[in-house]
């Protein structure tokens, strides 16, 4: 399994690495506190880890990725908003290229990790509309299927194509399918 270096981790106020737990399912949402679109599915986020922390015991973690200019202003609207249930980070330092190994090309843009590590979806939160499914199916040993996945979690690659907009779909397909066959 990899690890996502280089991040500030935005409560702590310091630099370290993300590295997956045996077992956990992850589900890395990158967003920015100025994104409109963005603030929905963060307050879904908190809202999910909060009704489900006992049934998942601590084995489904999500993940906030900042993109915004400085960890500051993202721990100012965490704190503000309530969203302290969502582990927050801050990837816009100039050291993290987690953007580029997930393909974000902007935001929000999302990637759930199976618990061996591997890529099962990517892309706008919307395409997975019954998120707690999906963490109680990756739990379980379960394929996920449906828009964003690939033969990892379903044979839906040209849906997911359809889900990917501009003139980067053949790429970002290459590149999600490469990423799909290693692991986190």
């Amino acid at each position: 399994m990899g690890v996502i270096e280089n991040v500030n981790n935005v409560m702590e106020d310091g630099e370290c690495s993300i590295t997956q737990g045996e077992g956990e399912v992850l589900f890395l949402d990158f967003w920015a506190t100025w994104c409109p679109p963005c603030q929905a599915p963060m307050a879904h986020n908190h809202k999910m880890l909060e009704e489900n922390k006992e049934k998942w015991g601590g084995k489904v973690r999500i993940i906030g990725l900042s993109i915004d200019n400085d960890a500051a202003t993202v721990k100012n609207h965490i704190n503000t908003k309530g969203w302290t249930a969502v582990e927050h980070y801050h990837v816009r330092n100039g050291k993290c290229t987690a953007d580029k190994e997930f393909g974000v090309q902007g935001v929000p843009h999302t990637a759930l990790v199976d618990k061996n590590g591997k890529i099962v979806f990517m892309g706008h939160p919307a395409s997975r509309p019954n998120l707690i499914q999906d963490f109680d199916d990756l739990l379980a040993g379960k394929a996920i299927t449906g828009a964003g996945t690939t033969a990892g979690g379903g044979d839906d690659d040209e849906e997911f194509k359809e889900n990917v907009q501009g003139d980067a779909a053949e790429a970002a397909v290459a590149d999600f399918l490469a990423k799909s066959d290693t692991h986190l």
